[in-house]
């Protein structure tokens, strides 16, 4: 199979691999679509912690969106048959621990996540090789392409549900990247009242605004926590969602969130110190949550996707043959033309 692989810091290649073999409680997929993320750009320039801590080693297969078509199945696989279109967890967890046995398996000490951690090897290439008790079936209207943003459309979903958003809530989702935005849809799908997204791309803003946020705020232009508070009266948000991994954004969310509000942390922050006004979140009793890739949201997602809840359609800006890696990476890194999500297809 043509595959890409990460050989070293800033080295990458197509190659040609052995197809996979499954094992009896495996799949084999056939990846027709695959998203290029933030973090398979870390593996590349040796910046993601995985690298730095010797859990993850080169060389590795990237990719952890994927979208594709069964193959062929384990002896033991009886819930899939080839043909059936499906996507699939990040964590695969061992199955036995108590973090497992509690659904946590994003957690589990000795677990793998596709395209990076511990050397699973991930979609960018012709074939992946999954567990089924990871992988799930489409809805019949949602498209491969949609289905490659689940997983990103996942870890919003987890970060909505760990923080447990309301019934006419407000939220401040941080980030105009895919999971900023889908943070803002799904923070609507559950019911929250008003959702308020900061970015700075005019054109993610409208793309948000058409999507169902009902303010945005431009971080470049605007005072974030001065119109946050002016949007609410003072008072505050009931919950931030903070994607952007900007560490001064912490302190935002921190300045924007009502008294008894809650925070929520997706991205990471690197190793650097991070300011925050701790007394402020003791005195006004915020709650403070962090969230690590998307254990038990990928069949809530996908659901709401086949019922328009979740919208990923505009976020898919390009799409390049898996071959154009190069061209895909060197876009991301001009940083010259307006982009959400690529989309790689083997």
């Amino acid at each position: 199979m043509k595959a890409v692989q990460i050989l070293g810091p800033q080295r990458i290649e197509v190659v040609e691999l052995p197809k996979p073999i499954p094992g009896k409680k495996d799949i084999l997929i056939r990846v027709k679509a695959v998203g290029l993320c933030g973090t398979d750009l870390e593996l590349l320039r040796g910046e993601m912690p995985y690298i730095q801590q010797g859990f993850t080693t080169y060389p590795i297969i990237p990719g952890h969106e994927w979208s594709g078509i069964v193959e062929e199945t384990g002896d033991e696989v009886k819930k899939f048959i080839p043909g059936d279109r499906v996507t699939g967890d990040v964590s695969i967890g061992c199955g036995e621990c108590d973090y497992c046995k509690k659904g946590r398996f994003n957690l589990c000490a000795d677990r793998y996540e596709v395209g990076s951690y511990r050397n699973k090897d991930g979609a960018y290439a012709e074939y992946i090789l999954m567990p089924a008790k990871h992988v799930y079936k489409l809805p019949e209207n949602v498209t491969l392409e949609e289905a490659a943003l689940c997983e990103p459309a996942a870890t919003a979903a987890y970060s909505v549900v760990k923080s447990g958003v309301g019934f006419g809530d407000t939220v401040l989702t941080i980030g105009d990247g895919p999971i900023g935005q889908l943070s803002m849809q799904c923070a609507k799908a559950v019911g929250a009242g008003k959702v308020i997204l900061v970015g700075s791309w005019p054109e993610k803003m409208q793309i948000a605004l058409n999507t169902g946020a009902d303010q945005v705020i431009s971080y470049r232009n605007e005072d974030v926590v001065k119109k946050v508070l002016d949007i609410t009266n003072g008072k505050g948000v009931d919950v931030v969602i903070e994607n952007s991994g900007n560490p001064e954004a912490i302190e935002q969310s921190i300045k924007s969130v009502k008294m008894g509000g809650k925070i929520v942390l997706v991205s990471i922050y690197g190793k650097g110190k991070v300011p925050v006004d701790i007394d402020s979140v003791i005195i006004n009793d915020v709650d403070i949550y962090g969230v690590l890739a998307s254990p038990n949201t990928f069949a809530g997602t996908l659901a709401l996707m086949g019922a328009g809840k979740i919208n990923v359609k505009p976020l898919i800006t390009h799409q390049f043959p898996l071959e154009e890696i190069k061209k895909a990476i060197q876009l991301v890194y001009e940083r010259k033309e307006f982009r959400i999500k690529i989309l790689l297809k083997p």
